[in-house]
């Protein structure tokens, strides 16, 4: 199911985007939002979720369209290693700084890995006409990253906060990475 919804949000992405390259990313709120309602189980949801949409709605190879599941596993794993259950509650200023950080943090990484890929080894999609280089490559950086951190940061604090403990409460809900850890040790 998640990667469905992963998927769908990729094709919504699609009035955003230079040839081969999705400049405006909507499933970035999946990735802020997925690794404090469904951790493991979601992760692997939004890889599977990433390379359909590099594929189907990027059009790039498929053997390239692994590096939108690597950037998937970037951003959503260290949310969810970083964002743990108390702070995934949004109930203070300090919450909301610190998700912010976290996500701006994640997202940069995310978005400077998935156009180094693009750019340096694949040489596919937008960047296939000229491989960017120097001052191109971090405007299309900054572009990208600002206008995904917007939405993110405009969408995801308001879904943590009021749809996280409603999951809880349903007995839906986030066991954080530290938790998750300890289980398996319990439990191997």
């Amino acid at each position: 199911m998640v990667a469905a919804v992963y998927a769908v949000l990729f094709f919504g992405s699609a009035p955003g985007m230079l040839p081969g390259f999705t400049l405006l990313y909507l499933p970035v709120i999946l990735l802020g939002v997925f690794p404090a309602w469904f951790g493991w189980s979601g992760l692997v949801g939004s890889i599977i979720g990433a390379y359909i949409g590099g594929v189907y709605v990027e059009g790039v190879a498929p053997y390239a369209a692994w590096a939108e599941s690597v950037t998937a596993l970037i951003i959503y794993g260290l949310n969810w290693l970083f964002i743990s259950r108390k702070l995934a509650d949004v109930q203070t200023r300090k919450d909301l700084v610190m998700v912010s950080v976290i996500y701006a943090a994640t997202l940069f990484m995310g978005t400077a890995y998935i156009l180094w890929q693009y750019t340096y080894l694949f040489n596919v999609g937008v960047m296939a006409f000229s491989v960017l280089s120097g001052y191109s490559f971090w405007i299309v950086l900054a572009a990208t990253f600002g206008l995904n951190l917007i939405i993110q940061l405009a969408v995801c604090p308001v879904l943590l906060r009021t749809i996280t403990p409603k999951l809880r409460s349903w007995g839906i809900g986030k066991i954080d990475f530290k938790q998750w850890l300890a289980n398996r040790k319990e439990h191997p």
